[in-house]
């Protein structure tokens, strides 16, 4: 796993000790997915959440582009330790991340995040999580929203076979397959 692009563009971040865990994004994909930010009219990025982060690489992309803060929700621990070490190798400080260990769906995570103040959001659940049912992560994305700017993104990663829908609030919404994923783009009113 590497950024691509930005500040810290080349640089290799550490990944996962197996797969059971977290799922890497290619490279063609996240750059697929960056152009898509891009013409959703997402640039910047301003604040950033990876939620269910892994060791942190969408948010780390979004930092290296620009963003000016990402916070990061991350369960498991050792995927934590991971993310952590890739912002100390990176000499991303506290002023411009944040990792957060708990239940991306508990909601206690999201309580300080202020009105208004997210661009962009990344919602990566465990795939056998997001096949059991969409429901949980709809409910998160609406969580969400009230957080987001006008024209924020919300993007949710599925399996390829998994249909998502629209979720309320939202005045926007997309999918693309790429691969063996789903990318499912949700973005606020503009106002």
């Amino acid at each position: 796993m590497r950024i691509i692009a930005g500040t810290h563009r080349g640089r290799t971040l550490l990944g996962p000790e197996g797969d059971e865990v977290t799922r890497p994004i290619t490279d063609r994909v996240k750059e697929n997915l960056f152009n898509r930010l891009q013409s959703l009219g997402v640039i910047g990025y301003g604040r950033v959440l990876d939620v269910f982060a892994g060791t942190g690489s969408m948010g780390l992309e979004a930092v290296s582009r620009g963003a000016v803060h990402c916070t990061f929700v991350e369960r498991d621990r050792s995927a934590a330790d991971v993310l952590q070490q890739n912002l100390d190798t990176l000499g991303i400080g506290t002023e411009a991340a944040d990792v957060r260990t708990g239940d991306a769906l508990g909601g206690v995570w999201l309580l300080p995040v202020q009105d208004a103040s997210v661009t962009l959001a990344f919602v990566d659940p465990p795939y056998p999580q997001a096949v059991a049912g969409l429901e949980p992560f709809e409910q998160l994305l609406s969580d969400i929203l009230p957080r987001l700017e006008p024209g924020g993104v919300t993007l949710l990663r599925t399996p390829a076979d998994v249909k998502a829908r629209p979720v309320a609030g939202y005045e926007e919404f997309a999918s693309v397959i790429d691969g063996t994923m789903g990318l499912h783009f949700y973005q606020a009113p503009m106002d």
